[in-house]
């Protein structure tokens, strides 16, 4: 039992070892500011893509009174053209599981250079978490 539990552990660590070595989509958007965090909530499906964006912190409240979920997150061209998206989110319970409450895909246009800051609210108060997904519109 011991020696299946050294295996199992042996095991995970070989796989988080894996996993760290190559960077597989989607990938953790990168930070505005050099010194900030990586937005864990916000997600992009392409390598190009991600090397041209930068997101700043999340400003994330509730609306008093419906208790629904507000997020903004800006969202940064630091690439020399235009860049064409998708963004869409989808609120989440505790645990990060879906509860339904999903955004329609919304393009947005950045010149290079240009902040847009993406702004949705939950559709009810049961969301606690979100995940934003920015994928490339071609």
């Amino acid at each position: 039992s011991l020696m299946k539990k050294l295996l199992t552990l042996s095991c995970l660590t070989a796989t988080m070892f894996l996993a760290s070595c190559k960077s597989v989509a989607p990938y953790a958007a990168l930070p505005i500011d050099n010194d900030a965090e990586q937005e864990v909530n916000v997600v992009v499906t392409s390598a190009k893509l991600r090397r041209g964006l930068r997101v700043g912190r999340a400003g994330v409240r509730r609306i008093e009174g419906s208790n629904q979920l507000k997020v903004i997150v800006p969202i940064r061209n630091i690439s020399k053209s235009h860049l064409q998206v998708r963004i869409q989110v989808s609120f989440l319970d505790l645990e990060k599981g879906p509860i339904g409450d999903d955004t329609n895909a919304q393009v947005a246009i950045l010149g290079p250079g240009e902040t847009h800051n993406h702004s949705v609210t939950s559709s009810t108060s049961e969301a606690r978490d979100w995940i934003m997904r920015i994928v490339p519109n071609y």
